[in-house]
């Protein structure tokens, strides 16, 4: 059903929607529909529970999802990066964005810590390092 499809993030060049737990991209140039499933958009990961949101990064190089952990989606190379996915210890992470504070290759998620508080996070999504920025919110 088409009316089971969420719409993450858009850039000049793709559209990224999610139906149920799959997350697909759609590249705007070769697209018959921008609103309807094609065959030719490419379903680049799985997000358990679904994703909460997603971005396409402002160089457009990568597709970055919260949800169950985070997945990062090299669009060039479509290898896929599944993080903080550990049945012991997932990470639950929300509200994804790049700040213009940051260079273009960080991304920033609020994730609910063990206290049941809001911690934002920042992660360098080429080396995966991972920074608290502010804890207990």
């Amino acid at each position: 059903d088409m009316s089971d499809i969420r719409y993450l993030a858009e850039s000049k060049e793709y559209k990224l929607y999610s139906l149920f737990e799959s997350v697909y991209i759609k590249n705007k140039t070769t697209c018959n529909s921008l609103t309807e499933f094609e065959e030719a958009d490419r379903r680049i990961a799985w997000v358990y529970g679904d994703p909460d949101s997603a971005l396409i990064t402002s160089d457009g190089l990568y597709v970055v999802i919260a949800g169950c952990g985070i997945t990062i989606y090299n669009i060039n190379t479509t290898e896929c990066v599944d993080l903080f996915q550990d049945p012991e210890e997932i990470e639950w992470t929300e509200g994804i964005y790049q700040s213009a504070e940051d260079s273009e290759i960080y991304v920033r998620f609020n994730v609910l810590a063990e206290t049941d508080k809001l911690a934002i996070k920042r992660l360098n999504i080429l080396t995966h390092a991972l920074e608290t920025l502010s804890n207990d919110l």
